[in-house]
């Protein structure tokens, strides 16, 4: 990609879950980086969107600058992702059929079931997947949840254990992930996993656990305040003192909280020196609560890269 662009992919990937070689595959396919760009159906721009969507998705920006355009398009990608995700069987058809989105409209590829049988719309999504090669997946670490999420898109409690609501959990069967429910390592195991793209109703198991990653409490460690130490073991996750992103890991050690166990919450938007975060069982008893908190108030984040977390440990 050009040069000049760089940032701007690398901002919309870490936003959206789009990986920087799809969005850039893209634009080359879509305009070859040209940012006056106007089709002869009336598409405009680096990204080339139509006027009705560029309203919907271009926050107002000129459709001519580029950085806007490509910020748009992550945008865009990442909705239409989320939009096929019933029809798509696996990771690569779900890259495919949300390319073809782009291309022909979601209610093209609704109706067809998948890519459908154009011929300007196959060899559009052919050449990007061809062009972005293995590095096409999706981060879905960074996916629904991260983005551009501000404190009017968190608050809602959608963790399938939450009830009884504001009870222990102490005495309930274990959650699909290994935790005891409504307490804050639990919730925060649901938003990666849901992040991801895993739901309850899938019949597989989570991808996220601490059993799928082949990590989990040592001699001496217990609970939350473990998991600095734990999860950076793993390949691909990282513990970052004082930096935060949306869909890290807002970390408390044993000492930092009341009850000795330490504390997880997850972080669903960044907004200059605040983090907003999502809790269970933090300032509301095994229930949920989101708060606005000072990143230099939060002793470290704990951050995924979905592309990287393969289960493979590393020396400690």
């Amino acid at each position: 990609m050009p040069a000049e662009y760089q940032e701007a992919i690398t901002r919309a990937a870490a936003a959206s879950g789009i990986s920087e070689a799809l969005l850039a595959a893209q634009i080359e396919q879509e305009s070859g980086w040209d940012e006056r760009a106007v089709s002869t159906a009336g598409a405009r721009g680096i990204a080339q969107f139509m006027p009705a969507t560029w309203e919907q998705y271009g926050q107002g920006a000129d459709p001519f600058d580029g950085e806007a355009g490509i910020a748009a398009q992550a945008r865009y990608m990442a909705d239409l992702y989320e939009q096929v995700g019933g029809i798509a069987g696996n990771d690569e058809d779900h890259i495919r059929f949300t390319l073809a989105a782009y291309n022909a409209g979601f209610g093209a590829v609704r109706s067809a079931g998948g890519v459908p049988a154009f011929p300007e719309t196959q060899r559009y999504v052919q050449t990007i997947t061809e062009k972005a090669g293995a590095a096409a997946g999706i981060s879905r670490c960074a996916g629904v949840l991260a983005g551009d999420l501000d404190i009017e898109g968190v608050g809602v409690d959608d963790y399938p254990y939450s009830q009884p609501a504001g009870a222990p959990g102490w005495t309930s069967p274990r959650s699909a992930f290994g935790h005891v429910p409504r307490q804050c390592t639990d919730f925060v195991m649901w938003r990666i996993n849901q992040a991801m793209g895993w739901t309850p109703e899938a019949g597989e198991s989570p991808p996220f656990t601490f059993a799928s990653l082949g990590a989990g409490y040592g001699s001496g460690q217990r609970g939350a305040g473990s998991w600095n130490e734990i999860l950076p073991q793993v390949s691909g996750i990282s513990f970052q003192a004082d930096s935060a992103q949306p869909s890290d890991i807002a970390w408390w050690g044993y000492n930092d909280v009341g009850g000795g166990y330490g504390h997880v919450g997850f972080v669903a938007a960044v907004e200059g020196d605040d983090a907003i975060i999502e809790h269970y069982n933090y300032d509301n008893p095994n229930a949920y609560s989101v708060t606005r908190t000072p990143i230099s108030e939060v002793p470290g984040f704990i951050r995924i890269d979905a592309a990287g977390s393969t289960g493979e440990t590393t020396e400690s």
